[in-house]
């Protein structure tokens, strides 16, 4: 586009635009209206609850889960930086600049509060790592939206939901309200914005898209049994997690069909009749927590676990 774009000065697209892609623009206005003070909002629950009480397994439990949410804000500010940077439309500028404040939050508020943990924070595994710099590194606008949007985003929601719910540790759960009612506005961008480039692919390019959503899908899946032992240790339900992932990941992709119910090219979208055999596939990899589990079966869980490590060692040393 040639610059600058006078054309968005023009009376006819400006009510075009409008028309379009208001609710788009409303998700800037209300991430305005809705931002917080990480610093004073950490400082407010610090002293709220008595800072952080846990005891050192459960604090190194928390410190591993959460330093891979902190390097995902890291790299979403990132990425929302650039979708800021190259979408055309001002509506979706606006819901991505928005964004990069909201990630830029995210992550320093996070930082400051695995700080306050007082214990290493472990690197990043090489599952999130693979997802994270595919992501970085393309310049795809469709991979950043669908990728980070969508899916990335939608699994740091159920993330912060289920930790709010089971009162791990006061602070934290009194924090990610905060980062879930966020990150339900950056699924909002993906989810109005994205039939509009979607529209425009290939056959060829549909098929990739669902070829690197399989692939996001299959790495987390990996990454979910690689950090089981810390799940565990802060007595979060594996399968239940799993099953609200996937049924809010199954709302946010049916939320991009057309008025008339047609699905979009390039999207993985659920078939309902589909929602039994993945209940039952992760009841057998992800066994439900105190669950009697048949010897049989926790031996392969146990295998798969084994081998997530091997990756995980594997995608480190490549990355």
């Amino acid at each position: 586009m040639a610059w600058p774009p006078y054309r968005l000065m023009e009376r006819d697209y400006l009510a075009e635009a409008k028309q379009k892609y208001e609710r788009i623009e409303r998700l800037y206005h209300v991430g305005h209206k809705q931002a917080w003070d990480g610093k004073q909002v950490l400082k407010d629950l610090l002293a709220k609850h008595g800072g952080i009480h846990l005891d050192p397994a459960k604090k190194t439990a928390i410190a591993q889960i959460f330093s891979t949410i902190l390097w995902g804000e890291l790299a979403a500010w990132s990425i929302s930086a650039d979708l800021a940077l190259q979408l055309e439309d001002t509506e979706a500028k606006m819901a991505a600049t928005i964004q990069v404040f909201d990630e830029a939050r995210h992550f320093y508020t996070m930082r400051d509060y695995l700080l306050e943990l007082g214990c290493e924070i472990p690197k990043l595994d090489g599952y999130t790592h693979a997802v994270l710099s595919s992501l970085l590194d393309t310049h795809r606008l469709v991979d950043k939206l669908l990728g980070m949007q969508l899916i990335v985003e939608s699994i740091a929601v159920t993330l912060f939901k289920t930790v709010a719910q089971a009162r791990i540790e006061p602070v934290l759960s009194d924090l990610m309200p905060y980062f879930e009612r966020d990150e339900a506005r950056h699924v909002g961008l993906g989810v109005l914005y994205l039939p509009k480039l979607l529209a425009k692919i290939s056959p060829f390019e549909a098929a990739r898209l669902k070829l690197l959503q399989l692939k996001i899908v299959t790495l987390i899946g990996w990454g979910t049994h690689l950090k089981t032992p810390y799940f565990v240790q802060l007595g979060i339900d594996s399968n239940e997690s799993f099953r609200r992932g996937m049924r809010l990941n199954r709302e946010v992709m049916e939320g991009l069909r057309s008025a008339e119910g047609e699905e979009p090219p390039g999207v993985l979208i659920g078939a309902a009749s589909s929602e039994r055999f993945n209940d039952l596939a992760v009841d057998f990899f992800f066994p439900r927590l105190g669950a009697d589990v048949p010897s049989w079966q926790r031996k392969i869980v146990s295998v798969i676990e084994g081998l997530s490590k091997v990756g995980d060692h594997a995608l480190r040393l490549a990355a």
